[in-house]
């Protein structure tokens, strides 16, 4: 495995973790694989350090190459810095090296946890405005924040929109939903009291209405910011845990890849 940086043109970071080519030993073995950009949770106030490291090496384990997108925080963002155009760029990045970084350039996920959930839907919602390569080809949503509405995780809204009205629109992600959305796995539970299944249900209509691909499980245990449902993270839930298996076999049916 190879770890790899790369610096965006605001100065944040994508750093990568990168299986070797394995194509060189023959017909079958893996050459190019289907890459996951990991967006840790946080409320845009940090990144949370539990949905980054045990979410790579779980993926790295399925065979998928994974990259962690340090997105703008805090002050960051009210100095002008946008998560969502920082996830555009990344993607973009990837596929421009997808042969240096042995990448399927067209098999590239968005894994967003929380407020990392966020960003990897808004851009899945406005894509169209950062161009084709931008697009992720699926995206991963794990007890995401959507609205900036009723049921909005308070600290997200703060540092995202700064009370401006016109960006609460733009940012409330349950009316920003078009037919052009990639599709979509969507994971919540119903204890989660940080930021509501609400969220979750309310895209779910929205992704109905415009017929988009998608798939939804609502568990009914777990609080806030499981990760991997395990124990190294402090949150063990047994039978929550199972979106790991659920997601990527999700997301290997959908990019036709077996390990």
């Amino acid at each position: 495995m190879e770890r790899i940086e790369h610096i965006l043109s605001d100065g944040k970071k994508v750093i990568g973790y990168i299986h070797e080519n394995l194509g060189k030993l023959g017909k079958g073995a893996y050459g190019l694989r289907p890459a996951i950009v990991v967006l840790p949770g946080g409320g845009y106030s940090y990144r949370s350090v539990r949905e980054n490291e045990p979410i790579v090496l779980e993926f790295l384990s399925r065979g998928y190459q994974v990259f962690v997108l340090e997105y703008a925080c805090g002050e960051e963002i009210r100095k002008g810095l946008v998560p969502e155009r920082e996830c555009a760029e990344a993607l973009i990045w990837i596929r421009e090296n997808s042969e240096a970084l042995d990448t399927d350039k067209d098999k590239v996920a968005l894994m967003g946890f929380s407020a990392g959930g966020h960003a990897a839907l808004s851009l899945s919602c406005h894509h169209e405005k950062y161009g084709l390569q931008a697009r992720p080809d699926a995206v991963v949503l794990a007890y995401p924040v959507v609205t900036m509405g009723e049921y909005t995780h308070q600290g997200t809204h703060d540092n995202i929109t700064g009370g401006d009205k016109e960006k609460e629109k733009y940012y409330s992600l349950e009316t920003q939903v078009t037919s052009s959305i990639p599709p979509v796995f969507l994971w919540h539970t119903t204890q989660d009291r940080s930021v509501p299944p609400m969220n979750s249900i309310s895209l779910l209509l929205s992704l109905e209405k415009v017929g988009a691909v998608y798939e939804y499980h609502m568990f009914q245990k777990g609080k806030h910011g499981l990760s991997t449902c395990r124990n190294e993270v402090g949150s063990p839930e047994e039978r929550t845990e199972a979106w790991i298996a659920l997601a990527d076999s999700w997301l290997k049916d959908l990019f036709s890849f077996r390990q």
